[in-house]
């Protein structure tokens, strides 16, 4: 049989085990829970991660299709034309001179340049194509003959390209009959009625797309 003092030691004991065996319990259970609110905002971190991601990359996609339409939009509009060049040429004589070509421009509005060469201005004095040395240096100062020049025409920046290309070719016939010389492309190709119906036709629709695409 036990005494007092062993039955008190033994319920001592057992409560102490029960109170060893919650708090193990308790320890487990707040453990969990932390787990649980770890897992959580790594949940929501990712989540919010992803939307961040998914953000960025519909507004990469927005930028990208931006301009794919404004490319498309550029690709709409009028190509650009070349420049164009047009020679003058005879094969016996030097008959290219600035006395001589003033001489023959004289029914037209132009200026000298102080660099050597013609600048050709249409009814409004604007620049609408040049006239240069074929040979080098490509300038008529010093009394410099030649037997080519070239006609130079740069189509950007004309407000009516059409009406600069008219007088191009208005000028370039003229000194043809004046100097009784051939006339070349810029390959210096013997150039025919066709070709310079086509370099105008080229230069009509260009600015027929252009007006359109303003409009």
């Amino acid at each position: 049989m036990f005494n007092l003092a062993e039955i008190l030691t033994l319920l001592i004991g057992c409560l102490l085990a029960l109170v060893f065996i919650d708090g193990i319990r308790r320890a487990v259970r707040i453990r969990r829970s932390k787990l649980k609110v770890e897992l959580m905002d790594i949940s929501v971190q990712s989540s919010l991660g992803f939307e961040e991601e998914w953000q960025a990359f519909d507004d990469q996609e927005e930028s990208l299709s931006l301009k794919d339409r404004e490319t498309e939009e550029e690709t709409e509009l009028p190509p650009a034309l070349n420049l164009n060049i047009i020679h003058l040429h005879d094969d016996a004589n030097l008959i290219f001179s600035e006395t001589s070509l003033s001489q023959a421009l004289v029914f037209y509005n132009f200026r000298i340049e102080e660099k050597g060469f013609f600048t050709i201005l249409d009814h409004e004095n604007n620049s609408a194509f040049s006239i240069i040395n074929g040979k080098n240096p490509g300038t008529f100062n010093d009394n410099i003959s030649s037997d080519d020049i070239a006609l130079v025409l740069d189509p950007t920046g004309h407000t009516n390209p059409v009406e600069a290309f008219e007088l191009f070719i208005e000028v370039s016939q003229s000194l043809q009959d004046t100097f009784q010389c051939k006339i070349l492309d810029e390959d210096r190709n013997l150039m025919t009625n066709q070709m310079i119906e086509h370099m105008k036709y080229q230069f009509h629709e260009h600015q027929r797309q252009f007006l359109a695409s303003a409009s």
